[in-house]
């Protein structure tokens, strides 16, 4: 691992010391950022720091193709190779930064708004033919990662293995005694049925560690036919990769469409050029629309035409796809939808959950949970589909943000919780993150923040995100070095996580520059599709789900009858002894209840114990909602005895809310066996005030 560090100390780094103890500091002349005010001093310095990243003296950028790498790391002994390698997201964040500088909205002193417009003509050629490549790229989409070793771009080396494939290249007997030895000198992980397996490349494989149980096959005819079904080279067509490249492209037309650099004839042929790739997209989209359960699959292996999943406990392939709300996919797939055209149902089929956290001032927060708990999942690389014109986004993500900041300052972390390198050896996993706030029932990593949702929160909550940077700025700038921030800090140790990747550190700046959605808006306006966009984000009308517009009855999953009946507007249910119980609200208009970007006000009065309740939401059903892929929306919530007082929850505005057919209450399992006796005196919902 390279480990030498050039601490800041100087002019020639972005961030100067300050002028004594406690005073910001200051940033060097020589940057510029039009959208980041002089009044919040630490994130400009973050900024100009994270900025390094794309100095000359980094050497980020591939000579040949113009792409970033993916990262500073770069030591083959522990399997580091992130300067060999590149992968769409970061290219197309890479870009939009270079499309910024071109703008005027970043300057630095050492990229002028020239060098940003050669570079992006530089990319724009490289895209353009590797999409023409079937060596690379299937259907107007490209592979998720680009090889650049060997100064020419080639596809991933394949991650598993067949045992078909060897029988095809030795022949049955010579396979099955091959494999065995494979899974002996730890080279594959079989999985499944045993026919399938995983490939662990590490320092001792390869050609030259033909050794122990592999020797009997270390003549050169059979080293060579393993090793190129090893070591095949595939196109692996990802979804979100592709889409987070599409998105980005879109606000780098948009940000070369400003007046600064509109006319400039490098502009405009870049603009053209980059409109003709995103509509070679178009059939590559269409072919990862899944109709039937109207979702986009995760993606394709096209090399062995398959999609991407997984095989059931039965050995049944089980396609997977883009099926939960609140990841890093949501942006990414609204902008498929808009940009393309594709069914809305892909984003109307995606699922929720939201989940309560009591903050250490006393409130609570009722926040849309992330799968893994992990920030990046809740705010994105970017906020880029105009989130923060929409009230209810706002609020929600408002609150995000300060459950992000509640916890890291109360855990005296100096940034988020997020997917990141974990300080662990080489660990890189999504398992980090915030445990109250998590749908996933496995453990998570809390002590390895890191700083790069930093960029995207501050998008949200500048003022408040600021603060956070003042109140850590000892740790957050003990970060910092002369190719930019490392990527978080190890709470434990007390000490930097010494990695960087492309990705995380282009995230921190575009979120700080916050010029995304601006950029998303001149794209679609211009394009005539500002109305598809609206429609991602309805407004909806509401209801009082306590009056006429809905009917409503109690059950015990028993069988065993439940008192119910209507008090006036209220609703009461009485057990003396309950199992399994559950009150629905069923709305008497076909096409339900329209939720989408309202507040659902419940207040109870319960003369019972306290108890959790799960509140589901259930659309009408169609042909694509109603299948076992589709994952529940539902809302945590607990009931105290006594009156509750009226609990408000922001629900996001999204397709998937504008006809619910039941609003459904359901008892948590710790419940059963004990009484019941609670009166919802109010059930309602409309739009934010």
């Amino acid at each position: 691992m390279i480990t030498h560090l050039k601490w800041l100390c100087g002019l020639s780094l972005a961030l100067a010391a300050p002028a004594a103890a406690g005073e910001p500091p200051t940033v060097d002349p020589g940057f510029r950022f039009p959208t980041v005010p002089a009044d919040r001093p630490h994130a400009r310095a973050l900024l100009a720091n994270a900025l390094r990243y794309l100095g000359p003296d980094v050497r980020i950028f591939d000579a040949e193709s113009g792409y970033p790498v993916e990262g500073w790391n770069q030591d083959p002994e522990k399997g580091l190779f992130l300067r060999s390698f590149t992968q769409l997201t970061a290219i197309g964040q890479g870009m939009e930064i270079l499309a910024n500088v071109a703008a005027g909205l970043c300057e630095t002193p050492f990229l002028s708004r020239k060098d940003a417009l050669a570079r992006l003509s530089q990319q724009t050629r490289s895209l353009l033919k590797d999409q023409a490549d079937p060596t690379l790229a299937a259907d107007g989409l490209l592979g998720n990662f680009l090889d650049l070793a060997t100064g020419e771009r080639l596809g991933p080396l394949a991650s598993d293995v067949e045992l078909d494939m060897l029988a095809d290249a030795l022949g049955a007997p010579k396979a099955e005694a091959v494999w065995k030895a494979l899974a002996a000198r730890d080279w594959i992980k079989p999985r499944e049925d045993g026919r399938e397996a995983e490939i662990v490349r590490s320092a001792s494989y390869g050609w030259e560690h033909f050794d122990g149980p592999l020797e009997p096959f270390a003549d050169n005819d059979a080293r060579r036919k393993i090793m190129d079904v090893l070591d095949r080279r595939v196109v692996m067509v990802v979804f979100v990769d592709n889409a987070n490249l599409s998105s980005s492209l879109a606000r780098c037309i948009g940000a070369l469409s400003r007046p600064a650099v509109k006319d400039d004839p490098a502009a405009v042929a870049i603009r053209d050029e980059l409109e003709r790739f995103l509509e070679a997209q178009r059939d590559g989209y269409a072919r990862l629309h899944d109709p039937a359960a109207g979702m986009f699959y995760f993606g394709r292996d096209a090399t062995r035409n398959r999609l991407f999943g997984w095989r059931d406990l039965e050995g049944k392939w089980v396609d997977g796809h883009v099926d939960y709300l609140v990841n890093e996919l949501r942006g990414p797939a609204a902008f498929v939808v808009a940009r393309f055209g594709a069914p809305i149902d892909a984003v109307a089929n995606l699922g929720f959950k939201l989940r309560p956290y009591a903050t250490a001032d006393g409130r609570t927060l009722r926040v849309l949970a992330p799968w893994e708990g992990s920030a990046f999942q809740g705010l994105g690389f970017e906020l880029a589909m105009t989130e923060l014109d929409r009230p209810s986004w706002r609020r929600l993500l408002s609150d995000f943000v300060a459950v992000e900041i509640d916890y890291s300052t109360r855990h005296k972390l100096p940034g988020f919780l997020s997917e990141a390198y974990s300080g662990r050896g080489t660990q890189y996993t999504g398992s980090i993150g915030i445990p109250e706030i998590t749908v996933s029932p496995e453990p998570r990593i809390t002590d390895a923040p890191s700083l790069y949702t930093l960029g995207p929160a501050y998008s949200v909550a500048p003022a408040a995100v600021e603060a956070f940077l003042a109140a850590n700025w000892p740790d957050v700038s003990s970060l910092m070095t002369d190719h930019g921030p490392w990527e978080g800090f190890d709470a434990t140790r007390r000490q930097p996580i010494t990695f960087q990747t492309s990705a995380h550190t282009f995230s921190l700046v575009l979120g700080l520059l916050g010029t995304a959605s601006d950029h998303m808006k001149i794209y679609l306006e211009s394009k005539g599709m500002a109305g598809r966009l609206d429609a991602l984000f309805p407004d909806g009308a509401g209801a009082d789900l306590l009056s006429d517009a809905a009917s409503a009855f109690a059950w015990d999953a028993k069988d065993r009858p439940i008192e119910s009946g209507r008090d006036g507007p209220a609703l009461f249910v009485r057990s003396p002894r309950i199992a399994e119980p559950g009150v629905a609200f069923v709305a008497r208009d076909d096409a339900g209840v329209d939720l989408s970007g309202t507040v659902l006000t419940l207040r109870s009065r319960l003369k019972s114990d306290p108890v959790s309740v799960t509140i589901a939401l259930k659309p009408v059903k169609t042909a694509t909602n109603s299948g076992p892929h589709v994952i529940p929306t539902e809302i945590a919530i607990d009931l105290p005895r006594g009156d509750s007082g009226a609990i408000a929850i922001q629900l996001p505005a999204a397709p998937g809310l504008s006809h619910v057919k039941e609003v459904v209450l359901t008892f948590a399992k710790s419940a059963a066996g004990k009484p019941l006796d609670l009166a919802v005196l109010e059930l309602s919902a409309a739009p934010p005030r």
